[in-house]
């Protein structure tokens, strides 16, 4: 009977209900050999999308991309269910591998890492333990930290290391930072990330890699003095630890973005200036009595359903 259950989910697209119902069951030999072959299938199926999401003529095509998503949401389910580690190795390197492909759209590609991410976080201590000891995940790991340094946007960024940290156990950071970064004083900020403070720690260590690559870095981050959407003016994060309001320039996503406090929720809140939904800007200086002059960026966004502005001023 559960069979015929889950092959009706499966035939249907139910993939909540696939996952509610192996919760609710259990998992048997017949059922884990079942669940292995429709996970090979449903990779098979992902790994199939990669070449239209590749071309120039789909890559950007709503229904792909509403697809993608679909895979991304039926995978952080479908890891909820008890699915072994062979199998949950395999969805996380697939996950990876198009969080790298720069030939991707990219906002599919930080949420392909963000759901990496997110299963991860779903998993047992053991669950992880064995991740982490799997050698398949070793050279996809390298690439990781290979793509902190160029991928040219910073949640990506910051996303990218949240994967490093989670599959590197504390004791093994060090070895592996030194093998996966030529340069020490990277290596060694990388490894003053504490878990604990993973948001503020990751931002110093992100700022410091955006720096060293002077005129050759991606993302270009300045602190920010006042930030308004529209006459709502923005505050930075509620954390104390968090020295500036900083706001990134990310060159190669082609949007600014700064996270800011949001006080129903309890992460931080993005906001994103996307240069395709830009209509105009202007750049000015200001000058200021008490404090001197100050660079000022005004953003007039076009969307479909309004037009916004944002206006964000920073120490010149």
């Amino acid at each position: 009977m559960l069979e015929i259950k889950m092959e009706e989910c499966v035939s249907r697209g139910l993939s909540s209900d696939l996952a509610s119902l192996l919760r609710c069951e259990g998992l048997t030999t017949i059922t884990l050999t079942r669940l292995d072959q429709l996970v090979t299938k449903v990779v098979s199926w992902f790994s199939a999308i990669h070449q239209p999401l590749t071309s120039d003529l789909q890559r950007n095509a709503t229904p792909l991309l509403n697809l993608a998503d679909a895979f991304y949401d039926y995978f952080l389910l479908l890891c909820q269910t008890s699915l072994p580690v062979s199998q949950l190795s395999v969805v996380l390197l697939q996950l990876a591998r198009f969080a790298l492909d720069q030939d991707i759209h990219f906002p599919l590609r930080l949420e392909a890492i963000r759901t990496f991410n997110s299963i991860l976080e779903f998993l047992s201590r053991e669950q992880r333990r064995q991740i982490q000891m799997d050698q398949n995940q070793t050279p996809i790991l390298s690439q990781v930290a290979a793509a902190v340094l160029t991928v040219g946007d910073y949640e990506l960024q910051v996303s990218l290391s949240e994967a490093l940290c989670r599959l590197t156990p504390r004791k093994e950071r060090e070895h592996r930072a030194n093998q996966w970064f030529s340069c020490r004083d990277i290596s060694r900020a990388f490894c003053d990330i504490r878990d604990v403070d993973f948001e503020v720690d990751c931002r110093r260590f992100l700022n410091f890699v955006n720096r060293y690559h002077g005129d050759q870095r991606r993302v270009y981050t300045f602190p920010c003095v006042r930030a308004f959407l529209d006459s709502t003016e923005l505050f930075r994060p509620k954390d104390e630890k968090l020295d500036e309001f900083w706001i990134d320039f990310n060159v190669s996503s082609g949007c600014v973005s700064f996270f800011v406090d949001e006080p129903q929720g309890f992460l931080w809140g993005s906001i994103h200036l996307l240069k395709e939904e830009v209509d105009r800007y202007s750049l000015y200086l200001k000058q200021d009595g008490c404090t001197g002059a100050e660079t000022v960026l005004s953003v007039q966004l076009n969307t479909p359903s309004c037009t916004r502005t944002a206006e964000v001023v920073r120490w010149s």
